[in-house]
């Protein structure tokens, strides 16, 4: 149903809406009702539109940190509205099933079976997991990790079935990623703390959305820039808007550059060697043959000095010993049980038993790299299968790049190629391997290939 079908019920909706916050919090009843209330609205909402819910899932996927506080409860917003969609989702396509109108699939969960695989070498990983931690590891099976694969995979693929769905998306994703090189040019321009001026992630009401570290910032940008390229490559007719994509796409990669993060460069560095090759490879070719003196004064000494001080300023230095010493933690860890860990989701609650590390640091941190996190609690096999469940879409956009090279939706396909390596490469530095910021883009690449009709054609 598209959203002009019915006027009459956004408007009822929206009033409903209003009403529901026009209640006054005079106790903790009213809160419950109020909340059941906006509960049943949005599910009835995301029933009928439910591109609705991918989009405000889409504007608030990098704000793992805006969270919904309420005791002992926090949970962030984008996973809130993300289960509410998928419960709407869930309901309809169960009763659809039940009419005849449409047939539940397992054409409609792609990669089930690895994602099956990985859970299973999870669920075998609580063998050796101590037994008051039992419950806890159940729990973390269930979510992240049914969670990210159902809310973050299923609902995009699903949900956007058009080309047109899909470059909404991509806009508002454009949108997002200039409102955040914004903020990150004020705050390079007010450093919000003292010591090594780079762009950080600031405070929105004395909330930081986006969390405290600068590579926060560089993991959602090495997603948004290939995709504002697709919105750039596949305008044909408004110059304007051309070189309005074109001039975001600068910003966001300057003000990734401008992170300082090594995780973020590298990760952009791989971008364009992969551009270069796949679609550029004639004329780097020529540019280099032609200016490469040029090139090496003009940008790769500049940078060589830039990362000179950045390694071998104190902080740096510090980050790269702690991560050195998570890595001895995630080794030991291996050596203790190889093949099936430790146990999913107890990494942190180790580090923090390790006296010298907490003395040294302070506090325990999750794994720098999935590849560690993996090793250290699901062991080689889960390790094996969590690989297989990121190459896989890869080869899947691979495949897709190549069938499409004969079509104007080949640059659709390159610039979601682009966008899920770069944000799978960097949760080999990163920590967010089981939240939006890795699978949302994945979703996404896997919703495009379904639309364009190069994999995953239900039948």
């Amino acid at each position: 149903m598209d959203i002009q079908d019915n006027k009459n019920l956004i408007f009822v909706i929206i009033l409903a809406i209003i009403l529901i916050f026009s209640f006054t919090f005079t106790s903790e009843i009213s809160l419950y009702f109020l909340l059941l209330l906006l509960l049943v609205v949005l599910i009835i909402l995301f029933s009928f539109y439910p591109i609705l819910g991918v989009y405000l899932m889409v504007f608030l996927y990098p704000f793992n940190y805006f969270e919904f506080i309420y005791g002992q409860i926090n949970v962030p917003y984008v996973d809130l509205v993300g289960l509410v969609l998928f419960i709407s989702w869930g309901l309809k396509k169960i009763y659809w099933h039940f009419i005849g109108k449409e047939k539940l699939s397992i054409a409609d969960f792609p990669m089930w079976f690895l994602m099956f695989l990985f859970v299973l070498s999870a669920a075998l990983s609580l063998i050796n997991i101590e037994r008051e931690l039992l419950l806890t590891g159940l729990k973390y099976i269930l979510r992240p990790l049914i969670f990210f694969y159902l809310i973050y995979v299923i609902l995009p693929f699903n949900i956007i079935d058009n080309a047109k769905k899909l470059f909404q998306v991509l806009k508002i994703m454009f949108v997002l990623g200039l409102g955040l090189s914004l903020m990150g040019l004020w705050s390079l321009a007010f450093p919000p703390i003292e010591g090594l001026r780079r762009v950080v992630p600031i405070s929105i009401l004395g909330i930081y959305p986006l969390g405290t570290n600068h590579n926060l910032y560089a993991e959602v940008l090495v997603c948004l820039i290939p995709l504002a390229l697709i919105l750039f490559w596949q305008e044909k007719k408004d110059l304007f808007w051309k070189n309005i994509y074109l001039f975001g796409a600068l910003i966001m990669t300057g003000v990734n550059l401008l992170t300082l993060s090594r995780a973020g460069w590298l990760t952009i560095a791989l971008q364009i060697v992969i551009l270069a090759i796949l679609k550029y490879r004639g004329e780097i070719k020529k540019l280099l043959v032609n200016y490469l003196f040029y090139l090496g004064l003009a940008i790769i000494t500049p940078i060589l000095y830039l990362m000179y001080r950045l390694l071998t300023s104190y902080v740096v230095v510090s980050s790269n010993l702690n991560r050195l010493k998570l890595i001895e933690i995630a080794f030991d860890m291996l050596a203790d049980h190889p093949f099936i860990g430790n146990g999913v989701g107890t990494f942190i609650t180790v580090v923090s038993q390790v006296q010298w590390y907490i003395i040294e640091y302070g506090g325990a941190l999750d794994a720098h790299g999935f590849v560690f996190k993996t090793l250290a609690e699901v062991g080689v096999l889960g390790t094996i299968a969590f690989i297989l469940l990121l190459v896989y879409p890869v080869y899947l956009l691979i495949k897709g790049y190549q069938k499409s090279l004969n079509h104007n939706y080949n640059w659709v396909v390159l610039g979601m190629l682009l966008a899920v390596i770069g944000v799978i490469s960097f949760q080999l530095f990163g920590t967010g391997y089981y939240i939006a910021k890795l699978w949302l883009p994945i979703g996404l690449g896997l919703a495009t290939l379904k639309i364009y009709k190069l994999e995953f054609i239900k039948k």
